[in-house]
């Protein structure tokens, strides 16, 4: 986890912009919150630029090091750190700001758009700004060795055979990759815009044609963005940018490697149901008439009891596992101790795994994830 957030705060371009951005949207004063705020960086950058206070939200331990780095900072008084999804967290006042720096390898696929359209909802003053406001979606077809082993690996050289019916996941599969330019067999086309200063289905649907301008083999299609954080201020992930920021491409793979020559055009649409962390892509060959659809619903590896618990019509009983936490949160009343909700579980529920050291583990991690 350190290693990733020491990415982001060591992007320089990527500071360089959010700064301008910032800088442009903010006034003395201003309240702020950060969605996902990690390290706290974008946080500190708003403090440093003027903020009153800065509401950081997040779920992981990297809040800690948000409260450290503001406490030695000097700014452990105007900056409020809550540990939690931004979608559960209730603030005390609403803000003259909302940033997030959710903007996946693809732009749309952390789900940015519907987080900023819940913080908006509840957490954003009438007049005021979101950084980042805007994402123009890039697609471009690409000719990649690198890429396509990602995609080939379980049936690469040295892999048992008995394994090798595992490709058809990771072809299905979207993968982080560092594209050269030179990969791109041709102009990206602009795949769509998503203002995310305005509502969104949950269902996104775009179509493009990508022209080939150089003769080759295609391998899949690459997707990244440009991020409008401030009125002209850009960041990209764009393998052709001369000034990108530390960011993957996403790579979508097609089936078999395709031979293309310059002056084909390839026809391109991908849909995606980010909430649901869905991504579905179809590939058109028209000098050839070939055909691919690949989604990663097709590469998601899922046991038959996963297939029964998302039908809506089946009535849900606690499992084991669900009894379990039922029984240990029952103890958890405003008095005992987590030794005592500890002891008393042990007491009376003997079988509730195979070994009493288990119930003390399972018993101390529903303590620390589900109670204040």
């Amino acid at each position: 986890m350190l290693e990733e957030h020491l990415g982001y705060v060591a992007d320089r371009i990527r500071l360089e912009q959010f700064r301008s951005a910032i800088a442009q949207v903010i006034r003395a004063g201003d309240r702020v919150t950060d969605l996902g705020c990690g390290s706290g960086i974008l946080g500190l950058l708003c403090l440093h630029a003027g903020a009153g206070r800065v509401y950081g939200i997040d779920s992981t331990a990297m809040l800690e090091v948000a409260r450290e780095t503001f406490s030695r900072a000097g700014w452990t008084e105007r900056a409020t750190l809550i540990r939690g999804h931004s979608h559960r967290v209730e603030l005390p006042e609403r803000v003259d700001l909302v940033i997030c720096d959710h903007v996946g390898y693809f732009g749309f696929d952390y789900d940015i758009a519907h987080t900023l359209q819940d913080a908006r909802r509840r957490f954003l003053k009438s007049g005021g700004a979101l950084i980042p406001a805007r994402i123009r979606l890039q697609l471009g077809a690409v000719e990649s060795e690198n890429c396509r082993n990602k995609a080939e690996g379980w049936r690469a050289a040295g892999v048992p055979a008995e394994f090798h019916w595992l490709r058809q996941h990771t072809v299905n599969a979207r993968h982080a990759v560092e594209l050269p330019p030179e990969a791109v067999l041709g102009a990206p086309a602009g795949l769509g815009d998503i203002d995310l200063r305005a509502d969104h289905p949950d269902f996104f649907s775009w179509t493009v044609e990508l022209p080939i301008e150089r003769d080759g083999v295609m391998h899949g299609l690459a997707g990244w963005f440009e991020c409008e954080l401030a009125e002209n201020v850009w960041m990209t992930n764009s393998p052709l940018a001369g000034r990108r920021i530390n960011r993957h491409q996403a790579f979508l793979p097609i089936d078999e490697a395709v031979p293309v020559r310059a002056g084909d055009t390839v026809k391109a649409r991908v849909m995606a149901r980010p909430t649901d962390h869905l991504l579905a892509w179809i590939v058109e060959f028209p000098a050839t008439g070939r055909r691919f659809g690949h989604s990663t619903w097709q590469g998601m590896l899922l046991a038959p009891e996963d297939l029964i618990r998302s039908q809506p019509g089946r009535v849900p009983c606690l499992s084991r596992e669900g009894e379990a936490r039922l029984a240990v949160l029952g103890y958890c009343d405003g008095r005992r101790t987590a030794r005592e909700v500890e002891q008393a579980v042990l007491r009376e529920h003997p079988n509730l795994f195979p070994s009493p050291e288990e119930i003390s583990r399972f018993v101390a991690q529903i303590l620390g994830r589900d109670t204040d």
